[in-house]
């Protein structure tokens, strides 16, 4: 294995906190494009109780829109986060070979969840919620502590973060559900089953490789959650930016 070190990373845009309230007046509002972007990061550093309780109001584009950003930020945390765990500790030669081991299986890919934009275009705005929200509680366990693992990480700044980052997008996906539920039957669970916790030894060649694969899952599983999510507002309110 490569010599351990220090996970570099990124500061953490979606916990800055806002000061005073958000003005809504006419004359905000011409401000431009610039204003809609910093209402939007406003946005995205409410959690979903304030927006429910102060917002009750809120449009149905507004709640995708939050749950969108909120997906996109924790798959580009995941994503940095590998990268820099493989290139620190996961020697080149060895990637490849490791990635089609069981190491990188992830329970995920049991359950009958699409793996891309296509095949998600093929289910309902609720069966790719619940999707969603499954892949989401698979991780709150595992990552409750991962701040124990990496310490150093700058990636994830205060790695308890990302715990709380993960909670707040199934609130999120859970009004979500309870806005374009269809009265249909609520389908149980697909499958109840957690990843395991993240080793703490990092000294010891079986934890990096599993480590390694915990975090090749949390990627994948991200990226399903952020392209169901994406697939759901596009093909509600059909924007321009539907392309991805």
């Amino acid at each position: 294995m490569a010599q351990q070190g220090p996970i570099p990373g990124s500061q953490d845009p979606v916990h800055q906190t806002t000061q005073g309230p958000v003005d809504s007046s006419p004359a905000m509002m011409a401000a431009g494009p610039r204003t809609s972007l910093l209402l939007a990061f406003a946005l995205l550093c409410l959690p979903w109780t304030q927006v429910v309780g102060a917002f009750p109001a809120m449009s149905l584009s507004g709640l995708f829109a939050n749950a969108v950003l909120r997906a996109q930020h924790l798959h580009q945390l995941a994503a940095d986060t590998f990268k820099e765990f493989e290139r620190t500790y996961i020697p080149e030669g060895q990637r490849y070979s490791i990635q089609n081991t069981q190491v990188a299986f992830c329970f995920s890919e049991t359950i009958p969840a699409p793996t891309g934009k296509n095949e998600a275009q093929q289910k309902s705005d609720l069966e790719l919620l619940r999707i969603s929200l499954l892949l989401i509680q698979s991780w709150l366990g595992p990552l409750q502590f991962l701040s124990r693992v990496f310490t150093n990480s700058l990636v994830f700044g205060t790695s308890d973060r990302v715990y709380e980052k993960l909670k707040d997008l199934e609130e999120g996906i859970l009004a979500l559900m309870r806005e374009v539920e269809d009265g249909t039957p609520r389908a149980g669970q697909i499958l109840k089953q957690t990843y395991d916790k993240f080793d703490t030894n990092m000294r010891s060649d079986d934890a990096l490789l599993k480590n390694y694969g915990l975090l090749s899952c949390f990627r994948k599983d991200l990226h399903k959650t952020e392209t169901y999510l994406r697939v759901m507002k596009c093909r509600r309110f059909g924007e321009a930016s539907c392309a991805f």
